[in-house]
């Protein structure tokens, strides 16, 4: 399958370390990136949190409700920020976060890498884009 890249910077008015304390933290991602609505079964495995987190897409004139399985974890002295999650219909996402220190707080380098089948790779990654600006957007707001 083929993979799309996805890459947004952005400033939080925060630390890189307490920027990625609060991504680490499952129930943080409700609403932080427009689509995840609940996090359930929440548990550690192998130094990362793993968790369920139900995405609420909109499809046309409804909405669907999907669950992920979310695998989250930091490195390099808590400034980078690592997520991979696998979704029904073989899409899966992985995304790395880079925080750096500025006089403004943290510059986040976020890259998503996007793979799915052909049938819905233009809107997974679409969805993917929007929920990257939004999580960038509502991140610095929550931080500050």
């Amino acid at each position: 399958m083929k993979s799309i890249v996805l890459q947004h910077q952005f400033t939080v008015p925060s630390t890189p370390e307490a920027a990625v304390s609060h991504l680490m933290e499952p129930s943080s991602y409700v609403e932080l990136n427009g689509f995840v609505v609940a996090v359930r079964d929440i548990r550690e495995e192998g130094g990362s949190t793993v968790y369920t987190a139900i995405e609420r897409l909109p499809i046309l004139w409804w909405h669907f409700h999907s669950p992920l399985k979310v695998r989250v974890r930091s490195e390099e002295a808590g400034t980078r920020f690592i997520m991979e999650v696998d979704s029904h219909g073989g899409v899966r996402v992985r995304v790395v976060t880079q925080f750096t220190s500025t006089p403004e707080g943290a510059v986040a380098d976020d890259t998503i890498t996007l793979t799915a089948p052909a049938l819905v790779r233009g809107y997974s990654a679409k969805q993917a884009r929007a929920g990257q600006l939004h999580r960038g957007q509502a991140l610095a707001v929550r931080l500050s």
